[in-house]
């Protein structure tokens, strides 16, 4: 077994801990293997797989597998810090369009840079959650809103309709 798998193994069942108690959990002794602790502990958090509760406080929450096309080729692209637009087709079989849309997004939104032509550069870690289309989010807002206007309107016209009706 791994130190890797001992410390899923250990953290899975304490469920929140802290480093000590983790380092206990594993039966590790000596400094440099606590050392190795605190820093597999970051690189936990940064994959994902632990959260911080508080600080020194930390729970297991395990490896989420991406499921979208976009948490697919985030996971992929954030892992390789670099990479062109034919790893990402090679890898995820995904449509080359959708790819260097995707692609694209990323520069405009400032989480990569074009090295080359179909060629990037991962510039913003942020971490295993997939970045947010901030555009596209208001885009929706903006949508919801005029519903609920013509929503609004559609029932004063319905109320206004009816209150005829009773004349």
């Amino acid at each position: 077994m791994t130190f890797a798998e001992r410390m899923r193994n250990a953290a899975n069942i304490l469920k929140e801990f802290n480093t000590a108690e983790l380092a206990e959990a594993v039966k590790v002794q000596t400094y440099k293997e606590k050392r190795t602790i605190r820093n597999s502990l970051r690189d936990f958090v940064k994959r994902g797989e632990f959260e911080r509760v508080s600080t020194g406080r930390y729970r297991y929450v395990g490896l989420r597998q991406p499921t979208t096309l976009r948490e697919r080729l985030w996971d992929i692209a954030r892992r390789m810090m670099r990479f062109s637009l034919d790893d990402l087709e090679q890898i995820t079989e995904a449509k080359r369009e959708s790819i260097r849309e995707f692609s694209s997004w990323l520069v405009r939104e400032g989480y990569a840079e074009r090295v080359r032509p179909g060629h990037f550069k991962v510039i913003k870690r942020m971490g295993p959650s997939t970045p947010k289309d901030s555009k596209k989010i208001d885009r929706l807002r903006g949508w919801r809103a005029q519903l609920k206007k013509i929503e609004t309107m559609a029932r004063e016209l319905a109320d206004e309709i009816g209150g005829q009706n009773d004349d």
